[in-house]
């Protein structure tokens, strides 16, 4: 065989083309092994007639080995190390995805192909080289790379996290009740990080007793509390700790998770709070949670926030408030009338 009809040969079984041929994509991986391995031994200019002659110095092992293996020099050798080099080419290297994953048993087919064995021992350096190339770039011809185009990749920033980073929650515009942007926050964060719940919402200051609940916010599973949260936007002090013991004594009834959020806490707030089963958190805490959430958990929490300001708390102010702020963080774009305004706005502040 000449190395044209070798490659001739390896193309339609790598093909499958042919009266009963089978489709052999290893192949594309075991000729070029061939080649290194007889180039590494070597084999050209020895004068070899045929794979028998070249066995006769080189005698095959058979036991304990599916792969061609034979001796030399003191121990042995076999095509594997050859085969992995181009496996690890085409599939690494190259992005050739579809290459079989399947060294062992492809070098373990290398008996099938004595007739190219039979020729390539007859071959020169240069033959034998030509013949590895041609092999290699038919394979990468033939198969597409798959390649990651990180171009397609739609970045989602982390919104309520940066919510909790930089918004003013402190800040109120005019109308806006007090507290009313803290309270929202919370359960954007309950809702998004419990979703299997039901989380209850209400307008702030309307007061957990006149609305018939636990908490300023209450999460259920069908008739029974898991979740009740107490919203302080302030930093509690040690005086106010006292004012929890109901809270905590209906938490404690029905064995839910009771929790302070606040501004912060004064030296010693958080110990006592949790002394009384309760656990007490600050944004700085939820922040700490928020970072490890994805993108979709980020944009869920952000939703549950957004629909407590627009829908129970209903502050134009707040929601203007809100909208700008989206837009500063590059979430939303501005309306027509917002990007007219902020022209205005901007041109008002030169003057």
């Amino acid at each position: 065989m000449t190395p044209d009809d070798i490659i001739e040969d390896m193309i339609k079984d790598f093909r499958g083309e042919g009266l009963g041929r089978r489709i052999r994509k290893y192949v594309g991986g075991l000729l070029p092994a061939f080649c290194d391995f007889l180039l590494e031994i070597p084999t050209p200019g020895r004068g070899f007639s045929n794979f028998d002659a070249f066995l006769a110095e080189y005698p095959l092992i058979t036991e304990g080995v599916s792969t061609l293996t034979v001796r030399y020099g003191k121990g042995q050798k076999t095509i594997r190390p050859a085969y992995e080099r181009i496996h690890h080419f085409y599939i690494f290297e190259k992005k050739r995805l579809g290459f079989p994953r399947s060294p062992p048993y492809a070098t373990g087919k290398w008996g099938d192909y004595r007739h190219w064995l039979d020729a390539l021992v007859t071959f020169s350096e240069e033959q034998l080289v030509e013949v590895r190339e041609r092999a290699k770039q038919f394979v990468l011809d033939e198969m597409e790379a798959v390649v990651f185009d990180p171009s397609l990749v739609r970045v989602d920033p982390p919104v309520f996290k940066l919510l909790l980073e930089q918004f003013d929650f402190r800040a109120r515009a005019k109308g806006e009740p007090t507290g009313a942007v803290f309270q929202a926050m919370v359960f954007g964060f309950i809702r998004a990080d419990a979703p299997h719940l039901q989380v209850e919402a209400r307008k702030v200051r309307a007061g957990s007793a006149r609305t018939k609940g636990i908490g300023d916010i209450d999460a259920w599973e069908g008739d029974r509390l898991i979740i009740s949260a107490e919203v302080k936007h302030f930093v509690v002090s040690m005086d106010q700790v006292a004012t929890f013991e109901h809270f905590s004594h209906e938490i404690r009834q029905r064995a839910a998770l009771g929790i302070i959020v606040a501004e912060g806490f004064q030296n010693g707030v958080r110990e006592a709070i949790e002394e009384n089963g309760l656990i007490a958190l600050a944004p700085i805490d939820l922040l700490g949670i928020a970072r490890l959430w994805d993108p979709l958990k980020q944009r869920a929490a952000l939703s549950a926030f957004q629909w407590v300001v627009v829908h129970i708390e209903q502050s134009p102010g707040l929601i203007e408030r809100l909208d700008k702020f989206l837009v500063e963080i590059g979430y939303k774009v501005a309306s027509t009338s917002e990007a007219a305004r902020a022209v205005v706005e901007a041109e008002a502040v030169k003057e």
